[in-house]
């Protein structure tokens, strides 16, 4: 047989330590309490007052005001109402939210962990090339055919290996609704927000944006149950 000469194009991909799969997910857990004595009618006009690490308190009052907005209620940032220019008596506080027909306040109090990052494993790329060069004999025997090749193969494989994350992050909250003309608590909650994921698509599934809207949602779900809130037109 005469020489042949092969070129071949390999490209490999093989995954150390861990299995290197685009994933993500985000569980909120939530739980409200509600004073025994509701007001007459659902409240339509909120103050809302966010302490929470910036800029995740950005996202925050976004979302409120996004939920808000679906169910018809009225929101305003407190600052905004009571500027923190200064320090106000009970008194003029509630005179202030009288006068702009606010019927309760929200506080939303939240702790964060950021965005932790953890070792996932290692995604290892590589190609190959070269050529190979065989000759040999063939020797028919009765039916059967007897071969005998021998040659040469040289080449060349470059690769490159990255190393994954995992993407993780916790948000805890607390909140409560006050009624604005008594001062007291109409209802009190807390609650949880874990999310996490795996490459870039984890590092924007943990971002701001999503923690905040899962808070805000199950915030603003647990008030309508209560009936302290109109529902989502």
């Amino acid at each position: 047989m005469g020489n042949r000469h092969l070129g071949t194009q390999l490209s490999a991909l093989a995954v150390a330590l861990a299995g290197i799969v685009t994933a993500a997910c985000v569980t909120t857990s939530m739980q409200g309490y509600a004073d025994r004595e509701l007001p007459a009618r659902p409240l339509q006009h909120l103050v809302i007052y966010v302490a929470a690490p910036v800029p995740l308190a950005s996202s925050l009052q976004a979302n409120i005001q996004d939920e808000a907005r679906k169910r018809g209620i009225l929101v305003e940032d407190a600052l905004a109402v009571l500027p923190p220019t200064r320090s106000y008596s009970d008194t003029e506080v509630r005179r202030t939210l009288d006068a702009n027909s606010v019927d309760g306040v929200l506080v939303l109090n939240v702790g964060d962990t950021g965005i932790v990052r953890e070792y996932a494993g290692t995604f290892f790329q590589a190609s190959y090339s070269g050529s190979s060069a065989v000759s040999g004999t063939a020797r028919r025997v009765g039916p059967t055919t007897d071969i005998s090749m021998s040659g040469t193969s040289s080449g060349q494989m470059t690769g490159t290996s990255t190393p994954m994350y995992r993407y993780n992050r916790q948000t805890n909250f607390t909140a409560r609704l006050v009624d604005a003309k008594s001062g007291r608590n109409l209802w009190i909650g807390n609650g949880q927000v874990s999310a996490g994921g795996r490459g870039v698509v984890g590092r924007i599934f943990v971002g701001d944006g999503t923690s905040a809207a899962s808070a805000v949602g199950a915030i603003f779900n647990d008030l309508q149950s209560k009936r302290l809130i109109e529902g989502a037109s």
